[in-house]
Parts: C-alpha cells; sequence; structure tokens
C-alpha cells in the first residue's frame, strides 16, 4: 500500500491560504492607492466631440464645421478618468459668431469657455481650448419644391398586376437649406424599396432620402399606392397609318397590318374595343436614320390597359415606281 502524504498536503494548503490573504491585502492597498491619486486634481488634455446651436436666424451651416475640440481642463482623477473614457457631445453656441467676409463667419473658442464649462462638472475647470477660432461657411436659407422620384421595385404573384399606373403621394416635396446647396438639387428619391408577391391593392409607406445632411425634407417618407387585379391578355390586328409620305412617293408594306398585344384586367376586358388603339409609322424618322424598314408606333391606347407590344417591330417596305 502507498503511505498517506498527509504533512505536505497540509503545509501545501497552508501556503495557498497565505498567498491568498497576501493577494487580498495587495489588492486592497492598490485600491487605497487609486482612489488616493485619483480624489487628487490634475491638469489634462481631453477631446470633445461638437453639435451646434442657436445658428443666426434664416442662417444654416453650408460647409462642414470643426466637429472636435481639445478643452485642457482642471479636476480631480476620476472626472478626467470619466471623460476620457464615456465621450461626450457638448453643445457649442453660435450666439458670439461674427461675420469674417461674405458668407464666412468666426467664433473665438474663449468666448464659450463658460458655456463649455457649465456643461461639465462643478469640479471642472476649462482652463484652454483648442482651436482658438472656428469658422462656418453661413448661408441664406431657401426652400423649393422638387418633384419625388420612385425607386420601388414590385413584384406580383403570377396572374396579377396593376390596373393603370401606381401613384406616388405626394408627387413633389419643399426641401430646405443653405441656397448654394439648394439651387443645385433638382430631385428627391425614395430609397430603393422592393415589396413581392402582390396579389392584391396596396397602400405602403416609403422612406425618402435626403439629398445631403444640409437639406431638410419637409416630410421623411412618400405614399405609394396601387390598383392591382388579376389580368389577362388581349390582341389585335389593326392597320398602321404611314405619316410624312412625300406624295410623290408610293411604297408598299409587309405586313399590312400589326397585332397589339396587351393587357388588362379581368374585369374590364370586355371595355377594350378594337378602335381604342391607333398605330402609325412615320416615314420620314426612316429617311433621317437611314433605315430599311419602318417603325410602329403605337399613339393611342386606353388608360386601363396595363402594358401593349408591337409584333412585329419592325415593316418592311418597297418603294414603287
Amino acid at each position: 500500500m502507498l503511505e498517506s502524504n498527509g504533512p505536505n498536503n497540509t503545509e501545501v494548503r497552508q501556503n495557498q491560504k497565505k498567498l491568498k490573504v497576501f493577494l487580498i491585502f495587495l489588492l486592497l492597498a492598490t485600491l487605497f492607492w487609486s482612489l488616493i491619486k485619483l480624489s487628487k486634481e490634475y491638469i489634462s488634455e481631453v477631446e470633445f466631440q461638437l453639435s451646434y446651436s442657436d445658428i443666426p436666424k434664416n442662417k444654416l451651416i453650408q460647409n462642414e464645421p470643426e466637429k472636435k475640440v481639445k478643452l485642457t481642463l482642471k479636476t480631480v482623477g476620476f472626472k478626467l478618468l470619466n471623460y476620457s473614457f464615456k465621450k461626450r457631445v457638448l453643445d457649442y453656441s453660435l450666439t458670439e459668431v461674427e461675420r469674417k467676409s461674405g458668407s464666412m463667419y468666426f467664433s473665438e473658442t474663449s468666448k464659450n469657455t463658460n458655456f463649455l464649462q457649465a456643461q461639465l462638472s462643478a469640479e471642472t475647470i476649462v482652463l484652454n481650448i483648442e482651436p482658438d477660432t472656428l469658422f462656418f461657411d453661413l448661408g441664406v436659407k431657401k426652400s423649393k419644391k422638387v418633384p419625388i422620384v420612385s425607386r420601388v421595385d414590385f413584384g406580383f404573384k403570377t396572374g396579377f398586376n396593376f390596373v393603370g399606373s401606381y401613384k406616388v403621394d405626394p408627387e413633389e416635396i419643399t426641401i430646405s437649406g443653405p441656397g448654394k446647396v439648394i439651387d443645385t438639387i433638382n430631385e428627391v428619391l425614395t430609397s430603393p424599396t422592393e415589396f413581392k408577391d402582390i396579389s392584391e391593392s396596396f397602400e405602403y409607406q416609403v422612406q425618402l432620402e435626403a439629398p445631403n445632411q444640409v437639406t431638410v425634407l419637409e416630410k421623411d417618407f412618400v405614399v405609394v399606392r396601387g390598383e392591382v387585379d388579376k389580368i389577362t391578355d388581349g390582341s389585335y390586328n389593326l392597320p398602321f397609318k404611314i405619316i410624312n409620305l412625300p406624295r410623290n412617293v408610293i411604297i408598299s408594306t409587309y405586313p399590312k397590318e400589326v397585332k397589339v398585344i396587351y393587357q388588362v384586367a379581368l374585369k374590364d376586358y370586355n371595355k377594350i374595343p378594337e378602335n381604342a388603339f391607333s398605330v402609325q409609322v412615320d416615314y420620314k424618322q426612316t429617311m433621317d436614320n437611314n433605315l430599311d424598314y419602318l417603325i410602329p408606333e403605337l399613339i393611342e391606347k386606353p388608360e386601363i390597359v396595363t402594358s401593349v407590344k408591337i409584333v412585329p417591330n419592325k415593316i418592311e417596305f418597297l418603294i414603287k415606281k
């Protein structure tokens, strides 16, 4: 049998206990030392993010202003530690902004010392601010209406489609911002959006995208509406009209008719007469583009028809002498 090693085990346990006690005292000593050090006053530089307020009436910031300032602070270590690890955004007032030239203005940061210090703790004193001057391009606020351009895609269940066209409400929107920025904007886009498996009429809200950070939109979204129903195909064989044919020119075309294939809501199928469609070819267009064929174009169709295709899309012709 193996002999018990009792005395050695006891000694190991005692050493482990002593080590634990030592580590506890070391931790406490470090903690008390840290508390003493952090309770003392220090001077240090701390970087803060900026947010601007009190912009002069009817003015807007046109440039990308300074986003950060570096403050030299005198405060206790606890506060410095907090400022360093917890990033804060300070409000910077443009009440004291002064004109430099044209649309350029400046603000001496020292004039905002008290305003910035009031946003910090009572134990904190702001000794210095860098940079000492901030510059702003302040433009006159301007508004105008621009059209809304839809970037919405629709996917339908088999056998369904629009009855007519979908609507965007409103079709145009008022935008506001610095004059020289607003003058360059001619439209506002919707966010790229896709709706799938549509089988009934709908009304959706779609977000708008601001052209840039300084442009304010009248509203953030538009309403997209569409009437959806089961659809069916219809077709008619129709003659076409030839326009811009000189009096001294006689031509023979092949074919003499084209097929107009269209889609319409099933409920409206019987509402589409043959004479609701009109097709023409432009002889001058063919000559101007040196083509050896005529191009049929649909010039009249019912509003309730969703899509139309002409077959064939090229008409052969022969000039008779």
